[in-house]
């Protein structure tokens, strides 16, 4: 860090976005926010669908030293999924080149990029891509594109996160879609809970993504975020019921609407290798996936209105 960094984040009003802006305001970094559906504290862009001239504008009067791409689409069908993360990458590609070629972009990516792989094996960044749904497809086509960038000079690098939990988990999450049934319903209804994934707390991934965008030393073109150990969905899914008290039951096999990751027949295990950003920028988690539960349940129960003393 110089102490002059100036960070744009794209995607601010999301769950990683926001905890990204969350973490830069807490060390004083000067930020600004970028999001395509709210306003305060950040302003309003979609880079999918907004003018490229106003696009140079933003980058041309903020100057950004980093530019963080948090932005995504997660569910929806196959149009939705590329302009979230295929036409919006290209869209911020090409006004770097413009008017801030001299910026650092940080690309999220995903793991779903790689599909799965052997029970029991971690993925590191040169494993096999091979997405096994059109959400995987469509982040692999916007890593490939910052890639490419990359190789022809730009100071680019993709930051594959595996499974974020996390307080304020979204309803895309599997995190999310229990807190949210939970409560509501003594019937949770989840597709197939077979699939073993690496979950990693969002605060972690945040303080990844930081470490990454202000070293002074240009990072590998891909980084992976995870905590480095796989859990069954089932036992995730049983520990955060257990959490609420409410002795919900779980029936299995029922997609909800929207879905776009990769289901567990497709996809059965996920687990990050994460030698190679521990040896960049000794970033390692420091979050347990049941201290994340926790605190998932606790941030969920004190949003929901109390009911009065009787």
């Amino acid at each position: 860090m110089t102490g002059s960094e100036r960070v744009m984040v794209f995607g601010a009003g999301g769950f990683l976005g926001g905890q990204i802006c969350a973490q830069l305001g807490d060390r004083g970094i000067e930020h600004r926010g970028m999001t395509r559906s709210t306003g305060d504290p950040h302003r309003r862009f979609d880079l999918a669908t907004g003018h490229c001239y106003a696009l140079d504008a933003l980058l041309a009067m903020y100057k950004p030293t980093v530019i963080v791409n948090a932005a995504a689409a997660t569910h929806g069908d196959a149009v939705a999924l590329t302009r979230g993360n295929v036409v919006a990458v290209d869209a911020l590609l090409s006004a770097m080149q413009r008017t801030a070629n001299n910026a650092r972009l940080v690309q999220l990516g995903s793991a779903a990029e790689y599909g799965g792989a052997p029970h029991g094996t971690s993925q590191d960044e040169q494993s096999e891509l091979k997405p096994g749904a059109a959400y995987g497809f469509t982040k692999l086509a916007g890593s490939e594109l910052v890639l490419r960038a990359r190789r022809n000079g730009a100071d680019a690098v993709v930051m594959r996160s595996f499974n974020i939990s996390g307080p304020g988990s979204p309803g895309s999450t599997l995190l999310g879609r229990v807190v949210r049934q939970v409560g509501e319903t003594d019937t949770l209804q989840m597709g197939s809970l077979e699939a073993w994934r690496d979950y990693v707390d969002v605060r972690d991934v945040a303080d990844a993504v930081l470490a990454v965008a202000l070293t002074e030393e240009k990072p590998p073109p891909v980084l992976n975020v995870g905590s480095g150990q796989a859990a069954l969905a089932r036992d995730v899914v049983n520990r955060l019921i257990e959490l609420s008290g409410t002795g919900a039951k779980v029936v299995e096999g029922v997609v909800h609407a929207g879905h776009a990751g990769s289901p567990a027949d497709a996809v059965p295990w996920q687990q990050a290798d994460t030698g190679l950003i521990e040896k960049t920028v000794g970033w390692k988690a420091k979050v347990s996936l049941d201290q994340s539960l926790v605190d998932t349940w606790g941030a969920h129960a004190a949003s929901e209105p109390q009911e009065a003393n009787a």
